[in-house]
């Protein structure tokens, strides 16, 4: 299993609603930042450019240079035994692209809160970065 960073997730605008949304219960966060992380389930070792063609398929969105990602990290990634459409059309395209040794391509958001934060405020604000019917936080 291979897991690579992708892009940022969060525009500004974004940032900003989901900001005002977790402040309002949890008052003490003072920034929160995210990005995509993809988890690539590979059948053999990909070759060095096997390993580039699948950076290029996963290179999408708004580049994350010079956003600094620090804080308390919150994985969310769908529910077990579940396939997202994302993996679907994701695994599909990187196949047709000639990457056979790919299995299946998945996508999470690492999110990154900052603040001083006890656990029942962290529980919190997990809460509000996720769907329970179809997400899960590591």
């Amino acid at each position: 299993m291979l897991e690579l960073i992708g892009s940022t997730a969060l525009s500004a605008f974004r940032k900003q609603r989901l900001l005002t949304k977790i402040r309002q219960s949890v008052p003490h966060i003072t920034d929160i930042s995210a990005e995509f992380i993809h988890f690539v389930d590979i059948e053999q070792t990909l070759s060095n450019s096997e390993l580039e063609t699948l950076t290029r398929v996963l290179t999408y969105g708004p580049k994350s240079d010079g956003v600094e990602h620090v804080g308390e990290r919150l994985l969310v990634v769908p529910r077990a035994n579940t396939l997202s459409p994302w993996s679907s059309k994701a695994t599909d395209i990187a196949q047709h692209c000639g990457l056979d040794q790919v299995k299946r391509l998945e996508r999470g958001v690492a999110y990154y809160v900052q603040g001083d934060l006890n656990e029942q405020q962290l529980a919190q604000v997990t809460e509000q970065l996720h769907d329970r019917m179809t997400e899960r936080v590591l």
